[in-house]
């Protein structure tokens, strides 16, 4: 019997047996079903590259087909890329700017993202199989990577610098023999949770397993590597409190 191919691995997709245009089906809308491919490309095709004015109200327009919601006055900029958009949630008065992606990859991912909420230009959030949720207000910067296996939970209000990456998940095992990583399978995800108002300086990484309380601010160019406590400024790579706000 055939081995199942892993609808969150690209590779195990592009590979599968499958014809080549059920394969590309389950990578766009994540099943092989082609009369939802047919719906996706009839969509995205004539009007995703679209510019100014008209191409964000012929979006806002039919985009709204692609998504499990897309709430009022959501606006979608030139060549989003979306990766199965029946398990996607956009809230109203959402921007997703230019070159954004957005990949809930497998049967059990989830992408919600909350009213007034900015994705800056080039970022990616992609759930693998896990969920992530952008709570009202949040602003994203521009070439982002939001990325999960399990859980991201970025809070109201939170402000994300450009560059940052948020990675739950997808780390390497490195141990047992030979020199290659990448039979070694991953670690299992505990996740991410940044509380309300926080803010992550440009350039800063964060990884699996942290908690970054509200109202902190993560300073740029960081690797956040443990949890952080509401309110504190904290820097330097790995991270490190050098103060508390309002203290």
């Amino acid at each position: 019997m055939a081995q199942a191919v892993d609808p969150t691995d690209i590779k195990q997709v592009a590979a599968g047996a499958e014809s080549a245009l059920r394969r590309y089906a389950r990578l766009t809308v994540g099943t092989p079903s082609l009369p939802r491919l047919i719906a996706h490309e009839a969509l995205t095709c004539p009007l995703s590259g679209i510019p100014g004015a008209a191409g964000i109200l012929l979006r806002r327009l039919f985009y709204r087909l692609l998504f499990a919601r897309m709430g009022r006055g959501t606006a979608i900029g030139r060549d989003v890329t979306v990766r199965g958009g029946a398990r996607i949630r956009l809230g109203s008065r959402v921007f997703v700017d230019d070159l954004c992606v957005l990949d809930a990859r497998g049967p059990d991912a989830e992408i919600h993202v909350a009213d007034n909420v900015v994705l800056s230009r080039n970022t990616v959030v992609r759930a693998r199989n896990g969920a992530i949720r952008i709570g009202a207000g949040a602003d994203i910067g521009c070439n982002c990577l939001l990325a999960t296996d399990s859980r991201l939970d970025v809070g109201p209000a939170v402000l994300v610098g450009a560059y940052a990456y948020l990675c739950a998940g997808g780390l390497h095992r490195i141990d047992g023999p030979g020199c290659s990583i990448l039979g070694r399978g991953l670690d299992a995800s505990r996740g991410i949770a940044v509380g309300e108002g926080a803010w992550i300086g440009a350039h800063t990484v964060v990884l699996d397993g942290v908690t970054v309380g509200a109202g902190a601010v993560v300073g740029a160019n960081s690797l956040v590597n443990a949890s952080l406590p509401a309110m504190a400024v904290a820097y330097g790579s790995p991270a490190r409190v050098q103060r508390t706000r309002g203290a």
